[in-house]
């Protein structure tokens, strides 16, 4: 279908799309000659009026080429064509003349008249074979009768011919003469050397020559020359006729036209190249699952060498989850004769991958053929705009939350600035109340940046990261005191950078309250700090390690960890810590990671927190091993 119009190739595609057959689209007709020199092509469908060639232009071009001479073109106008200008079509080739707009039945038929003349010719070539058997057996029969022989030879499709027993032909059939377009009377009509085609001759005859010394049976294919001028292709036999001594006495032969059935193969070894350069992934199954077809398509989807899974039950290979019961598939195969829907798989490599598959039962054969093609990104993308989405609800919601409860914090604030100064209070008393003060100031900043990204001042200031620590383990020491946990902290360094203290706060209170929450029943906290040189950044960072022997974290939860409102504590949790947690350490910059392995001993995971910090030397400034102690239970700060 050639067009300079997409759009009108696409109404051509959906006209034709019902038909058994090939669409192939070109939008110049530069284009069209190079598919032609890839295709093998029964019928074009030929705009006449585009830019740098046009129809009859292209049509011309067919024509000088012997492999196009035959194919039939149905040229497609929009304007009205003049005789003359119909004239020149029919000159170039064109059997017909389509005028747009284009009725789709009209369409439909002209194209399907040249798909039903393929199987035609399939058709006629099972006649011809079966008649060769019946001229084989005949022969036989009326051997002794050479009249009956002959007209017997003269009632068959095939070019028949009789020679002597050194093979000089004395003898043709009407067919013979008819397809050559002389007259019995020629004395060279019998002669193959002037029809021949002359790049077959010497093999044809090195060949015959070599049957016709040894007496075996003759067979050959090569092309004939005919009255029209064109060569056609035929399959040629020659059988002995032998006496009552056993001695050839002569020979008789059949030629029959094979034109179509070679044009058939080369159709099929198009398609098969067509199906082995086809991205997607196409694949032919029994009713039982057993492949019987892999293509290049599916090897590079499914990574399994097509040698590896013929004969192999397909779905069972891959794993397959269907969208319903397989039942009602097959079910939906056999009764409507095809099936559409997404399917989830396995590679050979154990990646997980979403197909669109479409799936078509053959009666003919009792075989199903797929087509798979992946959209595993497409459904990503789709589920990274819904967890969008998603988000901006949440920020929405929180927005809503965060100024309602903003004013009741200010009262308490105001109540916790007056109390922290009172006289009544002791030094221990007035030491929690500062803590506390404190967890409220950060409490006030997550609503403020809940509210407007709010940062807690317009410039940041120096933190120690081992002071944060230490002041997130003095507000956890209970819980740690009453879930029976082992603290062993070891700080290389102080951690000195530049940044905001409530906001990392809030990533190691996180942290730190998972791990506790992972260990009901005790276990043991593991905290480092230390520093690497990042070879990339050019820089020194900062590595704050987070330990824990808890119940561990499962495979299938590991990819989901960081996303919002995704939780593994059931109620216990809301699923926002760990996704607020990696947007404030990106915000400096850094990276959040965890890893989760599982032994038999036990458990362990780790969170490791990256940022970037100054380049200093390092050398341990905490050490610690120890169930959690009674001294930070009270809230001593312990930096030895």
């Amino acid at each position: 279908m050639v067009d300079d119009q997409p759009a009108k190739l696409l109404s051509y595609e959906a006209i034709l799309a019902d038909l058994d057959a090939n669409l192939i689209k070109a939008r110049s007709g530069r284009e069209g000659l190079e598919l032609l020199l890839k295709h093998d092509v029964a019928v074009v469908l030929l705009d006449v009026s585009m830019p740098e060639i046009n129809g009859f232009e292209m049509a011309d071009m067919m024509r000088d080429h012997p492999r196009f001479q035959k194919t039939a073109i149905l040229f497609i106008s929009a304007v009205r064509m003049s005789d003359l200008d119909r004239i020149k079509g029919y000159q170039s080739g064109a059997v017909d003349y389509i005028s747009v707009p284009v009725v789709p039945e009209v369409l439909r038929a002209k194209v399907s008249i040249f798909a039903e003349l393929h199987r035609k010719t399939r058709e006629l070539e099972n006649l011809n074979r079966e008649l060769e058997h019946r001229v084989e057996q005949r022969t036989r029969q009326l051997q002794e009768s050479e009249s009956q022989f002959r007209t017997l030879a003269n009632s068959i499709p095939q070019l028949a011919w009789m020679a002597d027993s050194q093979g000089k032909v004395f003898w043709c059939n009407d067919r013979w003469y008819d397809y050559i377009g002389a007259s019995p009377d020629d004395a060279q009509a019998t002669s193959w050397t002037g029809i021949l085609h002359p790049d077959h001759l010497d093999r044809v005859i090195a060949g015959s020559q070599h049957s016709w010394d040894t007496g075996e049976s003759w067979e050959d294919t090569f092309p004939l020359l005919g009255k029209d001028g064109q060569y056609r292709w035929f399959l040629s036999r020659a059988v002995p006729i032998r006496d009552s001594q056993g001695v050839v006495a002569r020979w008789f032969g059949t030629n029959t036209d094979i034109s179509a059935q070679i044009a058939m193969e080369d159709l099929l070894r198009e398609r098969a190249d067509l199906l082995e350069l086809a991205s997607e992934a196409i694949l032919v199954r029994d009713l039982t699952g057993a492949v019987q077809y892999w293509n290049a398509g599916a090897e590079a989807l499914y990574g399994w060498p097509r040698h590896e899974v013929l004969g192999k039950p397909l779905h069972t290979m891959l794993k397959t989850e269907f969208p319903v019961e397989p039942d009602q598939i097959e079910a939906a195969l056999t009764t409507h004769g095809r099936w559409n829907g997404n399917l989830v798989q396995q590679t050979h490599d154990g990646q997980e991958v979403i197909v669109a598959s479409r799936q078509v039962f053959k009666k003919e054969t009792g075989s199903i053929l797929e087509i798979n093609r992946d959209i595993t990104a497409q459904i990503m993308a789709e589920e990274a705009l819904r967890r969008t989405e998603k988000l901006a609800a949440m920020g929405r919601v929180a927005g809503i939350i965060a100024h309602e409860i903003n004013n009741p914090l200010e009262a308490i604030t105001n109540a916790f600035y007056l109390l922290r100064d009172h006289p009544s209070l002791d030094e221990e008393a007035r030491y929690y109340a500062q803590l506390g003060d404190g967890e409220l100031a950060r409490v006030c900043h997550i609503t403020k940046q809940t509210l407007g990204f709010y940062r807690e001042s317009q410039h940041p200031v120096d933190v120690s990261i081992a002071e944060l620590l230490d002041d997130v383990l003095q507000l956890q020491g209970r819980q740690l005191l009453v879930s029976g946990i082992t603290l062993d902290k070891k700080y290389f360094t102080d951690g000195k950078i530049s940044g905001f203290p409530v906001e990392l706060r809030q990533v190691f209170f996180n942290l730190i309250g998972n791990a506790i929450q992972a260990m009901p029943d005790g276990g043991r906290l593991r905290i480092r700090i230390g520093e690497r040189w990042n070879e990339t950044a050019g820089r020194t960072d900062l590595r704050i390690s987070f330990g824990d022997t808890g119940a561990g974290v499962l495979p299938e939860h590991s990819k989901h960890l960081f996303e919002p409102f995704y939780t593994t504590k059931s109620s216990k949790g809301t699923g926002l810590g760990l996704w607020i947690s990696k947007g404030i350490v990106q915000k400096y910059d850094g990276t959040i990671q965890f890893r989760s392995m599982s032994f038999k001993g036990g458990h362990r995971t780790a969170f490791c927190v990256t940022l970037p910090g100054a380049d200093r030397s390092m050398k341990v400034m905490a050490s610690a091993t120890h169930a959690m102690p009674e001294e930070v239970a009270r809230g001593t700060r312990d930096r030895t």
